[in-house]
């Protein structure tokens, strides 16, 4: 898993305007600091990264990747490098136990048919990459809780923790919202599998999918109404909206919009990258940042939306069903826009070189 993170942050970074541009700058703001993201991006202006960050250094570019020369406190201290490198999903292992044990018992319902539905997609084996929330965590430990120097030591910690509870609270609900959406696309789809197993569709038919992704929009609803912010409930709806946009785009797409490389980013940042940078705004918002960090949290979102799907759509070429945990080339019809729109692009170039 470690090599396809690397890979998305480095696409992240193309995506962002290139090696040099705001994509990387942005991400460097924001996980410099932490350890949250081990990073080889652009470092931020002075005056971004003092509000955010703790890590000095510099960084020089080649003329394909950014190469990071930043050296930590934490290295100063005597963390090594290989420590420093860790997964970034085994940063925050523990936090996705007590996520998962919370998932499951916030889609308990009345009538047990719907409530094994629901459940479904959190067992156990079944509950995937689990990448937004590893994100979220991660974006909450980066953005440090901005607070008084002069405040109670004991004050802060408690503050500290209802604050990182409910930005757990973000990343539950993103998952919900996000497997509500595989529920949905698999009936759209007629896939069978999902995760490596056999969907729900093909389990429990087509109506109960349906249902229990509702379900599942239902109980994130709920637990967003419960954080008690106007902005952070406008930010999800609206990602929720924007789920719905993208598929329709999916599935509506006419001859022209097929061969459009801008058309086939809009709907991938519909359909995946909207509700990973606005839960990452979110995580900023809930944590009292300026809208400048908060805006920055967004942007890096988006670039790692973008670049996590391209390289899931490469992978459904390049992958197994076994490696996929779904059958291979089965987005074929979508991915196809993207694959020929950057031959076209690159063979375009190539003619006005010569």
């Amino acid at each position: 898993m470690s090599w396809r993170w690397a890979l998305a942050r480095r696409v992240a970074t193309l995506v962002g305007g290139g090696t040099g541009g705001p994509g990387a700058a942005q991400a460097q703001r924001l996980f410099s600091s932490s350890g949250a993201l081990p990073g080889r991006l652009h470092p931020a202006p002075p005056q971004i990264r003092n509000k955010v960050v703790g890590c000095r250094g510099a960084a020089f570019v080649n003329s394909r990747w950014l190469h990071d020369a930043t050296q930590c406190q934490t290295r100063q201290d005597g963390v090594s490098r290989a420590e420093e490198q860790q997964d970034p999903f085994e940063l925050v292992a523990d936090e996705l136990s007590i996520l998962g044990n919370r998932l499951r018992s916030m889609v308990v319902a009345e009538v047990p048919k719907l409530e094994s539905a629901a459940e479904y997609f959190f067992k156990v084996g079944a509950e995937g990459k689990r990448f937004r929330p590893t994100v979220l965590l991660l974006m909450a430990s980066a953005l440090k809780f901005p607070i008084p120097e002069s405040t109670d030591v004991g004050v802060f910690s408690i503050l500290a923790s209802k604050l990182r509870t409910r930005q757990q609270n973000i990343a539950e609900i993103t998952e919900m919202i996000h497997v509500a959406s595989l529920l949905h696309d698999d009936v759209l789809d007629d896939a069978d599998t999902r995760r490596g197993v056999t969907s729900l569709n093909c389990i429990m038919g087509n109506k109960l999918s349906v249902l229990a992704g509702d379900f599942l929009l239902s109980r994130a609803c709920v637990a967003l109404a419960a954080l008690g912010n106007t902005e952070v409930v406008s930010l999800m709806a609206t990602a929720v909206g924007h789920l719905v946009t993208g598929e329709t785009m999916q599935m509506s797409t006419s001859r022209e919009q097929r061969r459009s490389m801008e058309y086939y980013l809009q709907k991938t940042y519909y359909k995946t990258a909207s509700l990973i940078s606005n839960s990452c705004k979110a995580v900023a918002i809930l944590a009292g940042h300026t809208a400048e960090v908060s805006v920055l949290a967004y942007e890096y979102g988006r670039n790692l939306g973008l670049a996590f799907q391209l390289i899931d759509d490469v992978l459904d070429f390049t992958g197994t069903s076994a490696s996929l945990g779904k059958g291979s080339l089965s987005d074929i019809r979508h991915v196809i826009t993207a694959i020929l729109s950057f031959l076209l692009y690159f063979i375009y170039s190539i003619h006005h070189l010569k």
